[in-house]
């Protein structure tokens, strides 16, 4: 870790922490029925018979306002840091190769005529990978893919725990993304083009 890094990520957590212990601390509970809210025990049910799949049960709500901020505002930071941890993991996996761009900025390989022109040029041209290794994650996850369709679908079409819908599509979304994800490290080459701009 870089220094400047490391100096900007301890200054956020001087200023994000002592709010969030704050918040952590203090307001009120959420509404619902749970620990320390001081509600009246709740009578059980006992006349009817119980039904979940026919529709999502009640339960409570034990987080409060302050707290659901502090949760909303660590997930906000886990996508900033999956998405740095992203683009570090592409760059390093996109140039594991040599680089094929000659010293006069042309490249030895067959590229689209768009990509060369008068006013662009290539800077830098690193093939794919295509290693076994992209071919097992990609074979791997897309497994994953159809494994968690195949869930959906199931769970869509039928009538027994509704609940799981939500995240079997979570899920599935994420796979495709990290399908993705490995495609292009793998499989895409990484590609520098300077252009040239008339102002």
């Amino acid at each position: 870790m870089r220094r400047e890094t490391a100096v900007i990520l301890l200054l956020i957590a001087v200023v994000l922490l002592p709010m969030w212990y704050v918040a952590l601390t203090s307001g009120t509970d959420g509404g619902g029925i749970g620990v320390g809210t001081g509600a009246e025990p709740v009578a059980v049910n006992t006349s009817g018979d119980l039904q979940p799949a026919s529709g999502y049960l009640p339960g409570p709500v034990e987080v409060g306002v302050n707290q659901a901020g502090v949760v909303a505002w660590v997930a906000l930071l886990g996508m900033v840091g999956v998405m740095v941890g992203t683009k570090r993991f592409l760059d390093r996996i996109s140039h594991l190769g040599d680089s094929v761009v000659a010293d006069g900025g042309r490249a030895t390989v067959s590229v689209p005529p768009y990509m060369e022109t008068e006013s662009r040029r290539i800077l830098d041209y690193v093939p794919a990978v295509s290693s076994r290794t992209g071919l097992l994650v990609v074979a791997l996850l897309s497994w994953v893919d159809v494994s968690f369709a195949a869930l959906l679908a199931l769970e869509g079409l039928g009538s027994a725990r509704t609940q799981f819908l939500g995240t079997y599509a979570g899920m599935l979304f994420l796979s495709l993304a990290l399908t993705v994800l490995a495609y292009t490290a793998y499989f895409v080459p990484s590609i520098t083009v300077a252009e040239t701009r008339d102002h």
